[in-house]
């Protein structure tokens, strides 16, 4: 059976569109039966917004008509509020959400509407064409009671399949929209960690203007040293994922073809992890471990580690774009630091050492957050995969999105789709 990779953000749609395929057949007279409400619907509200438009370019319109906008403008709010968010998929708890209201909405609209008909206008042909457009609408209201008692004889006649397919959408909801406040949550403390580090940049920077033996010196080295820490968050990330899925089994997948690292390429790349990682971590100490080792970084970055590493799926631009730039701008970047940092006096370093181990820290923590972000991602990928299966006879692989919202220079970017709606079908 061919397997459905599917982005996480895209699943909501692709659901509906399988929905869709699977149930439309049977659901064919309710659809039909609603086309037609929507159909007539639209005549209503073509209809007023052109009694809207001859209404506000005459000014001499007699009998009320100017003051009658405000009715015409409560039929348009009420049809457009009547047609929005229609499923590709229609289920139980989108027809209750529609039709239920229709009746109240038919009432509100014959009310709104009445005192359209008394209007006059002086121009014969703008009062034509007015009478054509209420005609149009007295005949719409007309058939709308007809097709609203229909829509529910058919909708009582498939209850048991808009139940299914409601039954479906809701036990899927709630894993999804957990995941979806998991991963906004990822979003705020990497928004968090760049704004520490800008602070940290700020910080460093006054502490070497004050000092007497470093005050003359380029003052650039503390916004490079803030770019080198958000280049590396790939980097940080990849070492997590080794940690958490077994440093045994990745340093037996590197020693294999294709990487076939030797031991001491092996050797190098488990420092590396440590360095990165540790609970002592001291970001002066990483740049001048990369000055001295930066092999390992593209050993741990290749595209053979991060398919490893990810889950099944995962979109990897992230570490992608790393690969190609990051690390060479990094590598770039690691002897202007270097230099920097071998002058720096005794005292001075250790308060510059002091503000960049906590923000180091906090990188820490966005690790830990990620991690479990990465779990749950994988908790919720087996649940709709074995759902959609047993319930939906296919077989779908849930992706991984992009898990960072920094752009290649590591400034942050605008919001991500999920951070606005995006789980909108599943909400019908």
């Amino acid at each position: 059976m061919t397997v459905q990779r599917v982005s996480f953000l895209d699943f909501p749609w692709v659901l509906d569109y399988i929905l869709a395929t699977r149930f439309n057949c049977s659901l064919k007279q309710i659809r039909h039966a609603v086309c037609s409400i929507v159909l007539t619907l639209r005549t209503i509200l073509s209809a007023a917004v052109e009694l809207g438009i001859l209404v506000s370019q005459d000014s001499d319109a007699i009998d009320g008509a100017v003051s009658a906008k405000p009715f015409i403008d409560n039929m348009i709010h009420v049809i457009t509020e009547c047609l929005q968010n229609f499923p590709l998929c229609l289920d139980s708890e989108f027809f209750h959400s529609f039709l239920e209201p229709l009746p109240s909405h038919l009432r509100f609209l014959c009310g709104n509407f009445h005192p359209l008909t008394h209007m006059k206008f002086e121009d014969s042909a703008k009062e034509k064409a007015f009478e054509a457009q209420t005609k149009a609408i007295t005949q719409a209201l007309s058939e709308l009671p007809s097709q609203c008692s229909n829509l529910e004889l058919y909708m009582s006649s498939q209850e048991p399949v808009l139940k299914q397919i409601q039954f479906i959408k809701e036990h899927l909801r709630a894993p999804l929209w957990m995941l979806m406040h998991d991963f906004r949550s990822l979003h705020g403390e990497e928004r968090l960690l760049v704004e520490d580090v800008l602070e940290a940049v700020r910080v460093v920077a006054e502490l070497q203007a004050g000092d007497s033996h470093t005050a003359s010196e380029c003052s650039i080295w503390p916004r490079v040293m803030g770019e080198t820490l958000l280049l590396l968050l790939p980097l940080w990330k990849l070492s997590a994922l080794v940690v958490a899925k077994g440093q045994d089994a990745f340093m037996r997948m590197v020693a294999s073809p294709p990487l076939d690292a030797n031991v001491g390429a092996r050797r190098l790349l488990q420092r590396l992890i440590e360095v990165l990682l540790s609970e002592k971590a001291d970001f002066l100490e990483i740049a001048l471990w990369f000055a001295a080792e930066p092999s390992s970084a593209a050993l741990l970055s290749s595209g053979e580690a991060v398919e490893f590493l990810l889950p099944e799926a995962a979109n990897n631009d992230e570490f992608t774009q790393f690969r190609k730039d990051g690390l060479l701008r990094v590598q770039e970047n690691v002897p202007l630091l270097q230099n920097h940092i071998v002058g720096l006096p005794k005292h001075l370093r250790a308060l510059i050492s002091v503000h960049w181990r906590k923000v180091v820290e906090d990188v820490h923590s966005y690790l830990q957050l990620y991690l479990r972000v990465i779990e749950a991602f994988l908790e919720v990928q087996r649940e709709v995969r074995t759902f959609v299966h047993n319930h939906l006879f296919i077989e779908v692989t849930l992706g991984l999105p992009l898990m960072t919202w920094l752009e290649a220079d590591g400034k942050p970017s605008p919001c991500p789709p999920f951070h606005r709606s995006a789980l909108p079908a599943l909400a019908a």
